[in-house]
């Protein structure tokens, strides 16, 4: 019985050695371990309204999750907001910041964000200085940097560089844009790159556009932090992450992770594989894919199309065979004195969150330089013509005026989301010049004009649209430039003589003296208003619109 017993055993086991041999009990699935795989991980904004104790639940989080070095995207401590506060305070709120980064057991590479240097408004520069120099004293000198791990280049950029009170404003300034072209060319064979900053509205600026042509034969990915929200946007195919909160203040009343807004208290995780980065988003209660939301689809307030080219962006083949260049929308690669695209990305992100506009004034410079430069309707760098004008007193305006744009520019704006989310009574339209100007004929202008006030009614349907004929110009009666704005004058009336929610009013005649010539105290160069011409349309407006405020 023994060796029955003993030769059934053998037997069994010689079977499930033949088993093993034919199939393993494994899937047939490398093992990753590949020795340039690595990974690291990314901290999301702590303040900007701080709730307590997430940011160090994140920091033990990191520590159980092991990655080989952590990266910010800024706004770390709350920030210092007059001189008051000054350096006292900012020492303060870092040496919170270090205890915190003390329980971390690798690495950690600060970002500068507008909380931990804050924004220079003109009015505000001491608070701005004091938190630069606690913010180098306690990192050192370089507020933007970069390094390497393991053939990638990492470069932690300065979104407050130029938010230091100068202006024009810069966001990230032209010696830290040459800084950074030089060290990504100098690690141009780099397996990956990727770029840390803080403010995603610096992506939408004539100078970030011309930093990404110039890199964009490069394998890169950028992160960035500053509105709370995870929203991933895809610009020239190259992947840019806005990453949530680590206790940060949440949007839209949020009592806890709501995916809908991309409302997330997380870390992002980065692996680097030798394909290029995977990248998760590990909530601190959960684990989520890359992309959460992307622009077109959060119902959070990103209202600023940070995809480029975005989701509005139309077909060429759409146009195909029109002729007239003024009813075909077109974007403004470089306005020359100011940013086209970052006034444009100012006026999606801050339209319906911060002015909330009952009157909307569209157009081109005429409009645009009433109220400043770097005025978008509200009081933030305004003019006191338009400080003292009754249409700021009494309504919510904003300015959609760009300096040199002609009708086309202005339909590219708004059929790329300036009026999104907004509810306006009224919108004042002022465009046409610049199209006489570059030499549209008026036939051309008018209906670029009229196509602009479709565009309008389709935009901010229950807004009544008040259409200004195209001012006169040059400064004597018989300018040939006044023929042409007649002409178009008169074609853009006909054209809208029956559309009940857009009303036509010429006021050409109210800015020029008894011989029909242009007064310098009216037009300083028989092109732009003085102030006493902006009162003289400031009264036509007032008079057609319902009260405001």
């Amino acid at each position: 019985m023994k060796n029955a017993a003993r030769a059934a055993l053998a037997t069994a086991a010689a079977m499930c050695a033949a088993a093993a041999t034919a199939a393993e009990p494994w899937t047939g699935k490398p093992i990753l371990d590949d020795p340039q795989e690595f990974h690291f991980a990314i901290v999301p904004d702590r303040t900007g309204g701080e709730r307590p104790d997430v940011f160090k639940k994140a920091m033990q989080s990191l520590n159980l999750l092991r990655p080989e070095f952590v990266v910010s995207v800024g706004d770390l401590v709350q920030g210092v907001y007059s001189a008051a506060d000054g350096v006292k305070e900012a020492r303060r709120q870092q040496k919170d910041l270090r205890d915190h980064l003390d329980l971390l057991d690798m690495r950690f590479y600060p970002v500068v964000g507008n909380h931990d240097i804050n924004l220079g408004w003109p009015q505000n520069r001491a608070a701005h200085d004091a938190s630069k120099q606690v913010w180098q004293e306690t990192y050192g000198t370089n507020t933007y940097y970069d390094f390497m791990h393991k053939g990638c280049h990492f470069v932690c950029l300065d979104s407050m560089d130029g938010r230091d009170g100068r202006v024009p404003l810069q966001g990230i300034t032209d010696g830290q844009y040459a800084w950074a072209r030089k060290a990504i060319a100098d690690h141009a064979d780099a397996r990956w790159t990727f770029i840390f900053m803080h403010m995603p509205l610096d992506w939408c600026s004539d100078k970030w556009l011309a930093f990404e042509r110039d890199i964009g034969a490069l394998n890169y990915t950028v992160f960035c932090g500053d509105w709370h929200n995870h929203v991933k946007a895809v610009r020239h195919g190259k992947n840019y992450y806005m990453i949530g909160t680590a206790g940060g203040v949440r949007d839209y009343s949020a009592t806890g992770d709501d995916l809908r807004y991309g409302i997330l208290d997380s870390v992002t995780w980065v692996t680097v594989t030798k394909k290029g980065p995977v990248v998760s988003n590990i909530a601190l209660s959960g684990i989520h894919g890359d992309e959460i939301q992307r622009c077109a689809t959060t119902k959070g307030w990103m209202e600023t199309a940070l995809d480029y080219p975005d989701h509005h962006t139309e077909p060429p083949e759409r146009y195909s065979g029109v002729t007239n260049p003024a009813v075909v929308p077109k974007e403004v690669m470089s306005a020359g004195d100011y940013d086209w695209h970052f006034r444009h990305a100012m006026i999606t992100r801050n339209n319906d969150f911060v002015i909330k506009p009952d009157v909307v004034l569209a157009g081109d410079s005429i409009a645009h330089y009433w109220s400043g430069p770097y005025c978008l309707g509200d009081k933030d760098y305004a003019t006191e013509t338009w400080l003292a004008s009754g249409l700021f007193k009494r309504h919510r305006v904003l300015n959609m005026g760009f300096g040199g744009d002609c009708t086309q520019n202005l339909l590219w704006r708004i059929r790329h989301g300036e009026l999104e989310g907004t509810s306006p009574k009224a919108v004042v339209l002022l465009i046409g010049m610049n199209n006489l100007r570059a030499g549209n004929t008026p036939e051309q202008t008018a209906e670029g004009i009229v196509e602009c006030v479709r565009a309008l009614h389709g935009a901010a349907p229950q807004a009544q649209v008040f259409v200004y004929g195209v001012f006169p110009c040059g400064e004597k009666a018989s300018d040939p430039c006044r023929t042409l704005v007649k002409a178009t004058n008169a074609r853009v009336a006909q054209a809208l003589a029956a559309d009940a929610k857009a009303t036509f009013r010429d006021i050409g005649e109210e800015l020029l003296d008894a011989n029909g010539d242009i007064p310098k105290d009216v037009m300083h160069d028989f092109f732009h208003p003085t102030a006493k011409g902006y009162a003289i349309w400031e009264r036509a407006i007032l008079s057609d619109l319902p009260p405001g405020r």
